[in-house]
C-alpha cells in the first residue's frame, strides 16, 4: 500500500508540474531536463521576458533608471514615492531588481532554445536558431550596456558560480553572432517554422535579418571609439549587406495589452493606475525639463505628441508645457504637484484600445545610424538624408501631421561641420528612443548628450535642486548599475572578475568599456 501511495503521489506531482510549465514545454530554469521537439512556446515566453519585462522590472530598469538617467521622465514633485534622487543614489532592492528578474528568466530558457534547435538536436531548425541567438544578442547587449562586464557564455548553464566576461569580448560575440545569424535566414524561406509564437515578426525572416542588421550596426558604432574592438569590420559587413529597419512594419516591437491578466502585458499601464486608487501620483511621473526645454526651443512638434499639457492647459500651446527636474530634492519635489507639469502621451499608460507598444528599437534609428556611418566617411550630402529620414521616421511613428513634419524638415538642417553634426545626430537619437530608457541613457553616455544639454553633472548644493546621490551616483551620471547583492555573496570570484574588467571597483560612477572620453 506505502508503494502504491508513493506511485499516486508521485503521479500527482509529475501532473501538477506540468501543468504548471505546460506554456514552456520545457523548465527554463533547467536546461536539457523535460525536453521536448516542442519548443515553440519558449519564442513567446523568451519575447515577452526580453521585450515586454514585467511590471517589476518595467518600472525599476527602464523607468527609475534608464529613462530617468537619460533625463528624459522625471519624478520631481509632491507625493511622489521616488523623490529626493532616488535611484541616483544607491538603493539595493532596485538593482537588484535590474538583475535578478531578467537573469532568472531569460538565459537559462534562451540555452534551451538554441541548443534544442541547433544541428544535431531532437528539434534541430537553423531558422528558429538564428532568431534565438537574435533575441539572445538583444538581451545580452542591454544587459551589459547597464552593469558592464557580466556573465554570457556561461550564464544560463546551471553554474552556480557562472564567470564573468568582458564587455569587449561580449560585444566582439554578439556582433559576430549577428553575422552569422544573418547568413542562415538568407537561406531560409520567407517565415521561420515557430510563426505563430513570434509576438514580434510573426515569423517574417526578412524582418528578423534587418532587426539584427540594424542592431549590429548600434553595437558596432557605439563602441567603435573603445579599444581593442572590431567595429571597423562590423560596420563594414553591416553596411554591406544593406538591410536595416526602414518602415512602420519594420519597429521591433511587443504589443501591450492592458486587459490581459498577465502583468507582462500591462506595461506603464498597470504601474500608472495601481497605485492612482491608493496613493495618488506616488507611481507616477512627468516629462523632464530637459526633454520638454529642447523640444520647445527646437520647436519641435514631437513636443505635442511626447507630453500633455499641464493639467488646466490647451493642448498645442507650447508654454503649457512644462518639464520637472530630475534627481530634484525633497524642497523642490515638495513645493510643486504633479499636475504643475506635463504627463507623458496618455498612450504610454492608459487602459485604452491604444496602448503604446513595448519599442525596443525602430527605422528612426536605422537611419540615423547610417547618418553616423556616412558622417564618418565624409559623406555630408548621404549623412543629411539619413538624418532628415531618421527624423521624419520618428515623427511618422509618432503620428505627428505631415504639414508639421515638413516644416520642421525645412528649418533643420545637418550642418557641414562633422563635430556639429555628429552632436545634432545624438541628439536626434536621444530623442527618438523616447520610452526605451535603457537605450536613451546609453545614448545619452557615448553620445555625450549629457553634456550637450547640460544633466552630466546634478551638483548637489545647499540651496539648489538636486539631491544629493553621495554613495551612488555622486552627484553627477551614472555610468553603470552595481552588481545584485545575492550575486555579490554568492560569487565573489565572478564579480571579482567583472570589477577587473570594468577596470574599478563595483560602483555607478566606473565607466562600462565602450563609454569614452
Amino acid at each position: 500500500m506505502k508503494r502504491i501511495l508513493i506511485i499516486i503521489l508521485t503521479g500527482i506531482v509529475i501532473a501538477s508540474c506540468t501543468n504548471d510549465l505546460s506554456e514552456l514545454n520545457v523548465n527554463p530554469n533547467q536546461p536539457g531536463t523535460g525536453a521536448s521537439t516542442d519548443l515553440a512556446p519558449l519564442l513567446t515566453y523568451l519575447e515577452r521576458h526580453t521585450f515586454a519585462e514585467s511590471r517589476y522590472n518595467t518600472w525599476r530598469g527602464n523607468l527609475i533608471f534608464g529613462s530617468r538617467f537619460g533625463d528624459q521622465w522625471s519624478f520631481g514633485f509632491s507625493g511622489t514615492w521616488f523623490g529626493n534622487a532616488a535611484g541616483f543614489g544607491y538603493n539595493a532592492g532596485w538593482t537588484d531588481a535590474a538583475w535578478d528578474d531578467p537573469y532568472s528568466k531569460v538565459p537559462a530558457t534562451l540555452k534551451s532554445l538554441i541548443d534544442g534547435t541547433s544541428e544535431g538536436a531532437s528539434a534541430e531548425n537553423p531558422a528558429v536558431n538564428a532568431v534565438a541567438r537574435i533575441i539572445s544578442g538583444f538581451f545580452f547587449q542591454r544587459m551589459t550596456d547597464q552593469f558592464g562586464s557580466i556573465p554570457y557564455t556561461e550564464a544560463g548553464t546551471g553554474i552556480p558560480t557562472p564567470a564573468f566576461e568582458s564587455q569587449q569580448a561580449i560585444y566582439s560575440a554578439i556582433m559576430t553572432d549577428l553575422g552569422d545569424a544573418i547568413e542562415v535566414l538568407k537561406n531560409a524561406g520567407p517565415t521561420h517554422d515557430y510563426a505563430g509564437q513570434d509576438i514580434v515578426y510573426n515569423g517574417d525572416v526578412s524582418k528578423w535579418i534587418k532587426a539584427a542588421n540594424t542592431l549590429r550596426l548600434r553595437m558596432a558604432l557605439r563602441s567603435k571609439d573603445a579599444p581593442g574592438n572590431i567595429s571597423d569590420q562590423v560596420i563594414a559587413a553591416a553596411m554591406a549587406e544593406g538591410e536595416f529597419l526602414s518602415d512602420a512594419e519594420d519597429i521591433f516591437q511587443v504589443s501591450r495589452d492592458y486587459k490581459n491578466a498577465d502583468v507582462l502585458f500591462n506595461g506603464y499601464s498597470d504601474i500608472w493606475h495601481t497605485f492612482a486608487g491608493c496613493c495618488g501620483p506616488a507611481a507616477q511621473w512627468v516629462l523632464s525639463n530637459t526633454l520638454v526645454d529642447k523640444l520647445k526651443a527646437d520647436n519641435d512638434p514631437r513636443l505635442f505628441v511626447y507630453a500633455q499639457p499641464i493639467e488646466g492647459g490647451t493642448e498645442g500651446v507650447v508654454d503649457d508645457y512644462v518639464g520637472s527636474v530630475v534627481a530634484s530634492n525633497a524642497d523642490y519635489s515638495n513645493a510643486v504637484t504633479f499636475d504643475s507639469f506635463s504627463k507623458p502621451n496618455a498612450r504610454v499608460y492608459s487602459e485604452g484600445e491604444d496602448v503604446l507598444p513595448s519599442i525596443i528599437m525602430t527605422p528612426a534609428e536605422a537611419e540615423l545610424l547610417q547618418a553616423e556611418v556616412a558622417l564618418d566617411n565624409g559623406n555630408m550630402a548621404l549623412a543629411a538624408t539619413h538624418f532628415q529620414n531618421g527624423i521624419r521616421a520618428s515623427m511618422v511613428q509618432w503620428e505627428v501631421p505631415t504639414a508639421d513634419i515638413d516644416a520642421y524638415l525645412a528649418a533643420t538642417t545637418l550642418s557641414t561641420d562633422a563635430a556639429t553634426a555628429f552632436d545634432q545626430i545624438a541628439i536626434q537619437r536621444w530623442l527618438a528612443a523616447y520610452t526605451y530608457g535603457y537605450e536613451v541613457w546609453s545614448i545619452a553616455r557615448r553620445m555625450k548628450v549629457a553634456e550637450q544639454l547640460g544633466f552630466e553633472e546634478k551638483p548637489f548644493t545647499e540651496g539648489g535642486v538636486y539631491g544629493n546621490s553621495a554613495g551612488g551616483a555622486e552627484n553627477v551620471l551614472p555610468k553603470r548599475l552595481k552588481y545584485a547583492t545575492n550575486t555579490v555573496n554568492l560569487n565573489s570570484q565572478g564579480v571579482a572578475q567583472g570589477n577587473e574588467f570594468n577596470g574599478g571597483p563595483d560602483m555607478m560612477t566606473t565607466k562600462v568599456w565602450w563609454d569614452v572620453d
